[in-house]
């Protein structure tokens, strides 16, 4: 896994993490209207770097989960976040 994202890559990650707070599956689609413009490059980045677990769902490629590793990491950003 490689930790290293851009800020960009990091803000789409936390929508991410939003949708799948609120139990959602988030579509590329979905996170790209949330975003306000087109974050394919960024899902397919922080997959590659093994951040988020991505299937084809009803022909549209879909965010299923985090990696484990990935879990571990943003729970250290978000106390990062909170003592900022």
């Amino acid at each position: 896994m490689d930790f290293r994202i851009t800020s960009d890559e990091e803000r789409v990650l936390w929508l991410i993490v939003g949708h799948l707070d609120e139990g959602n599956a988030p579509t590329v689609g979905e996170l790209t209207r949330d975003a306000g413009r087109e974050v394919g490059r960024e899902v397919s980045s922080l997959r590659a770097k093994g951040w988020i677990l991505v299937r084809r769902v009803d022909a549209a490629q879909t965010v299923v989960g985090l990696s484990p590793m990935a879990v571990a990491a943003l729970r250290n950003l978000r106390y990062g976040r909170r003592a900022e």
